[in-house]
């Protein structure tokens, strides 16, 4: 649309010593209603796609802002067991582990951007306990290394919620490889 309404525009404004070069003067005189509407038009959609351009664009950079900004809160804000399982992927090297796929904490962490799976395929030996690669998502990771108070936090749960789970953990062991 920009380079339609800059050719037309070029057309209809241009000085008429330039057009007469060009050979238009009879075709600009013969069809300049037509080429004003077309302008006018044109014009008027380059200028609404640029705004909702800049306007989504904005939106984006608030809605980042705002998301990152609400971080540390929404992290807090977990249970004991979501703080465990993201300690305990912030625990290993590569902030990546197996977790079971059919856990409501989990897909409440994958829902929130906590966590997400580190491939769309996987094998898995038995249907009814399937676990499934998941890594740590960047941002919890930089929150968790940046705020000391947070981490401490996770930790106590992690140690919370292994204490209090070390004998069903044990048992079940087989089914979270973190």
């Amino acid at each position: 649309m920009a380079s339609i309404a800059l050719g037309i525009g070029l057309l209809l404004f241009s000085p008429n010593w330039l057009i007469e070069k060009l050979y238009m003067i009879s075709f600009r005189e013969e069809y300049g209603f037509i080429l004003g509407i077309v302008f006018v038009i044109s014009f008027v959609i380059f200028t609404v796609s640029i705004s909702i351009t800049f306007y989504s664009y904005l939106s984006k950079k608030r809605a980042n802002k705002w998301f990152l900004e609400s971080a540390s809160q929404r992290l807090n804000d977990l249970s004991d067991y979501q703080k465990t399982i993201i300690f305990a992927l912030y625990q290993q090297d590569n902030h990546t582990g197996e977790l079971p796929i059919h856990d409501g904490a989990i897909h409440m962490l994958e829902y929130n951007m906590m966590i997400q799976k580190a491939t769309t395929q996987y094998a898995v030996a038995d249907l009814n306990n399937a676990v499934f690669p998941y890594f740590l998502q960047p941002w919890v990771i930089n929150e968790l290394q940046k705020n000391d108070n947070l981490l401490d936090s996770f930790q106590k749960s992690y140690v919370t919620f292994e204490s209090k789970n070390a004998h069903s953990y044990q048992k079940n062991r087989d089914n979270f490889t973190w």
